[in-house]
């Protein structure tokens, strides 16, 4: 549902509110390695979260990113808004420009049922995921 870019975000920014706590900022080589990920790509993902006010970064030898907002307010669907758009939230699942509430197409009242939840679902502030992991009430995530 949503794309690989997407997942790695949100995956490296978890870690960050994980692993943030009296570092000024950190390295993309650092997330990209742990969570063997592509720095080039992680790199580029990144900087939309910079540009859309999630993040902020800092270039030289102590540079990296960190959070320009506080994680309390960012959610999950802020990350996926960044990196991929609102068109899964909003748009039909089949394909079809003409599908609405007026002209819905054949499972468009099922598809807006399941996008709600999913809005919903990812309606949840990073920092709520990343205390989460730290109380063990998630197991078994590796980020």
């Amino acid at each position: 549902m949503i794309t690989e870019a997407a997942k790695d975000s949100i995956r490296a920014v978890i870690y960050i509110a994980l692993y943030r706590e009296d570092r000024e900022f950190i390295s993309i080589k650092e997330i990209a390695q742990t969570l063997n990920l592509s720095f080039y790509f992680l790199s580029k993902n990144l900087l939309k979260l910079v540009k859309a006010g999630i993040l902020e970064s800092f270039r030289g030898p102590k540079g990296g990113v960190n959070f320009k907002k506080d994680p309390k307010e960012v959610k999950l669907i802020d990350i996926i808004s960044a990196i991929d758009g609102t068109y899964i939230f909003e748009s039909c699942i089949l394909g079809f420009k003409e599908c609405s509430e007026t002209n819905p197409c054949a499972i468009h009242n099922k598809w807006a049922e399941e996008r709600k939840r999913l809005y919903d679902m990812f309606n949840i502030s990073v920092k709520k995921v990343a205390d989460e992991i730290k109380s063990g009430e998630i197991k078994n995530i590796k980020i």
